[in-house]
């Protein structure tokens, strides 16, 4: 760990004869694959089936926000404890046992909406396990994957995650609305437990690997571990910096684009879900375009952390822009462009942080960059709400000069250039 340019914790060189597709090759990826296929299409099913059956039962909006709430507030909270638990018993068994907790609340879910028995407190108790179930099924499906494929392997592994993780967006409430709107909200319930009941036994063959020894925190406990985690990634300059960056980046990304986007298209472009879902899609798209290239050329063995701060200073520059542009084209062209620089950035930048970290480590620190990504969302979506009322090219301006001073301060940080 004190030695920050080790071999591992550094893209393979750029003349390196590397087949970046021998990553579909191995039957072990391939079943993760599509195990995560699954389980982002379920998550879909049950999202939009949720969002549904809350305003069918209720008719109030403000039902549907605790119920998010209800999941929210687990995910947050237990996400380090996932990541723990995933060092310390395995990431493959903890896969296995938060699809298992799934599937056993989401089934019987769908049994009761189907008969017409559903009550709210069923709602919301099945939204909390689902907040769990994130908590544990996050880290691990990070921090599983530098076990199955070879360490060359990862950016192209990491390239095929990111792009299923965009094109679900764009499937997965598709698909889900259709069965809502074709069978109802308890179909969809059971389209989710049947995703994860496919995955699952894909989960169980995948080999089993033998846990790194963690001396450290072996006789803290589980809350031992996860002072042991903090401890390891606040004492790596590099894991640390990019956790900061990640917090204030996302902070300003999610407000940015969960609240001002909608709000753009439906007032300033007056475009309405046709030019949301366009602003949406061209993001994705990008992202989509940026992770294939990441997978296919390698890293730049020289200047990469020059290459990620410029990327996130792109991504910062257009967040920007598209509050101030007049319409939805330009918009759509200026997201696609960000989009891109996004796909590139996580592609490269998660698999920098699976090789920099131990093999003991690798759930608590996965851990700590979801909780880095996703624990600000509920206060970044209050201040986008309050900024977007009173002026949507004030958020844009605001969010868009945060993104770019975090990768200005990165640029300044000698231990972020010299990644």
């Amino acid at each position: 760990m004190e030695n920050l340019q080790s071999e591992a914790a550094t893209p393979p060189a750029p003349h390196a004869r590397v087949d970046r597709l021998a990553v579909l090759r191995s039957a072990d990826f391939r079943k993760l694959w599509i195990a995560n296929n699954l389980s982002l299409i379920g998550d879909f099913f049950s999202y939009v089936a949720l969002a549904w059956l809350v305003l069918q039962l209720t008719g109030s909006s403000l039902a549907l926000g605790g119920v998010l709430v209800a999941q929210a507030v687990p995910r947050s909270v237990l996400m380090l404890v996932g990541g723990a638990f995933v060092d310390r018993v395995s990431a493959r068994v903890t896969m296995l046992g938060s699809m298992g907790l799934r599937i056993a609340v989401v089934g019987p879910l769908a049994v009761l909406v189907l008969t017409g028995h559903v009550q709210m407190w069923e709602v919301y108790l099945a939204s909390f396990v689902f907040g769990v179930v994130d908590a544990f099924f996050l880290p691990a499906r990070a921090a599983i994957l530098p076990r199955l494929v070879a360490d060359r392997d990862l950016e192209p592994a990491n390239a095929l995650l990111t792009i299923s993780s965009q094109a679900s967006i764009v499937i997965g409430p598709a698909l889900a609305g259709l069965v809502v709107a074709g069978f109802g909200t308890g179909w969809a319930f059971a389209a989710d437990a049947t995703c994860f009941a496919v995955g699952l036994p894909l989960v169980l063959s995948l080999p089993r690997v033998k846990q790194a020894s963690d001396s450290t925190s072996a006789a803290g406990g589980m809350v031992g571990q996860i002072l042991a985690g903090f401890r390891y990634a606040w004492s790596d300059l590099g894991i640390r910096a990019v956790l900061l960056i990640i917090a204030a980046f996302d902070f300003a990304a999610n407000g940015a684009i969960g609240v001002g986007l909608p709000t753009l298209a439906h007032g300033r472009f007056n475009a309405g879900a046709i030019g949301l879902g366009a602003l949406y899609a061209a993001w994705g798209l990008g992202a989509v375009v940026g992770a294939a290239w990441a997978g296919i050329v390698p890293a730049p063995r020289r200047f990469f952390g020059w290459m990620v701060v410029l990327g996130l200073a792109w991504i910062g520059l257009a967040v920007l822009v598209t509050g101030l542009v007049p319409s939805l084209l330009p918009a759509v062209a200026v997201l696609a462009t960000a989009g891109v620089a996004s796909g590139v950035v996580n592609t490269y930048g998660v698999s920098w942080l699976q090789r920099r970290t131990e093999p003991s480590m690798q759930g608590r620190v996965m851990s700590l960059v979801m909780l880095a990504s996703l624990g600000l969302v509920p206060i970044g979506y209050a201040a986008a709400g309050v900024l977007a009322q009173a002026n949507p090219t004030l958020l844009f301006v605001l969010a868009g000069g945060l993104m770019v001073l975090a990768a200005s301060s990165a640029a300044i940080s000698r231990t972020v250039r010299s990644l």
